[in-house]
């Protein structure tokens, strides 16, 4: 029988192992469920669907294939937004909103709303570098970190000043970074919390 996971993990540029971090999995369960080799559990399937802003019938194959299906920091399509009902989007200039498909708009945290209709470039997770700055160099993947003994960090926040403040030179360590006031970022939340660079930009 034919699964949607190889093609979502792709669409979403994510890899093995960064899908089996993100949902608390082995690599291996997830080359497997690629091959068909085996099946995620369903408590695995929700975690997968969340990821991916699908349902799971749409994982399973038994909802036709919609091309318009928002994958991370891709842009959605307006009329694409009533099948995301309750699900979180992203506006760069609003922050956070949740989509109301039964009442037709996107309310965000200030109060504001948008009708679907007219709701552009409205994006299913923020963009790693979204908030005022973009790194001059690709940053290294995730089986990099060990490979160092120090790496430029920046962190993922819409707090400038956090980013700031926390933006340096870090040791790395066994399964953590961390800079000389002890500041540490979790090899776990790599790419989703922090980002490193082999150098200062």
């Amino acid at each position: 029988m034919s699964y949607r996971f190889r093609e979502l993990r792709e669409r979403a540029g994510l890899t093995t192992a960064e899908l089996a971090r993100q949902i608390g999995v082995s690599q291996a369960a997830v080359s497997q469920w690629d091959t068909g080799k085996k099946f995620p559990s369903s408590e695995t399937l929700c975690k997968l669907a969340d990821l991916y802003c699908v349902s799971v019938d749409y994982l399973l194959c038994r909802e036709p294939a919609n091309p318009g299906v928002p994958v991370r920091d891709e842009v959605i399509p307006p009329d694409t937004l009533p099948f995301l009902h309750a699900k979180p989007v992203w506006d760069e200039n609003r922050g956070w909103g949740i989509v109301n498909a039964a009442l037709d708009y996107v309310i965000f945290m200030d109060g504001s709303r948008i009708v679907l209709a007219e709701a552009r470039n409205l994006r299913a997770m923020m963009p790693a570098f979204s908030m005022g700055y973009s790194p001059a160099s690709k940053p290294i993947s995730f089986n990099q970190l060990s490979n160092f003994e120090s790496l430029w960090v920046k962190p993922i926040s819409p707090d400038s000043f956090l980013r700031e403040e926390l933006t340096g030179w870090y040791q790395v360590k066994s399964f953590y970074v961390q800079n000389q006031y002890g500041t540490r970022f979790l090899f776990d939340t790599y790419g989703t919390r922090w980002l490193a660079f082999e150098m200062e930009f």
